[in-house]
């Protein structure tokens, strides 16, 4: 499938399953208040862009970053938050989803 986006490409395999699991990282990263350091669009503000960071990182490196964090930077580790922990590939999908353009910035996916 190539030039399909990678939310378009999840919504093809798995209609529907695809869509809740991406509302529910959307609202898993809003409790967890990314925004209040990453921005309102998660585009960067006090830390640095989630979004550019899910372009220019591997899914695995992605993951790591948000599950092993960053603390000498004040990025949490969200290892053993189940919150977090249980939407991780979601949340990965979320961000590359935004990243290629396929998801706009504030849309909550599924309502475009």
């Amino acid at each position: 499938m190539a030039g399909v986006s990678l939310f378009a490409r999840a919504q093809t395999q798995t209609p529907g399953a695809a869509d809740a699991a991406l509302v529910d990282a959307w609202r898993a990263v809003r409790v967890a208040d990314c925004a209040r350091c990453h921005g309102k669009d998660h585009e960067g503000l006090a830390a640095p862009s989630i979004v550019g960071f899910a372009r220019t990182q591997s899914r695995e490196r992605f993951i790591a970053a948000i599950l092993d964090g960053n603390p000498q930077m004040g990025m949490p580790a969200y290892r053993g938050n189940p919150l977090i922990e249980n939407h991780i590939d979601a949340i990965q999908r979320y961000f590359a989803a935004r990243a290629d353009g396929s998801l706009a910035a504030g849309a909550m996916p599924g309502r475009e």
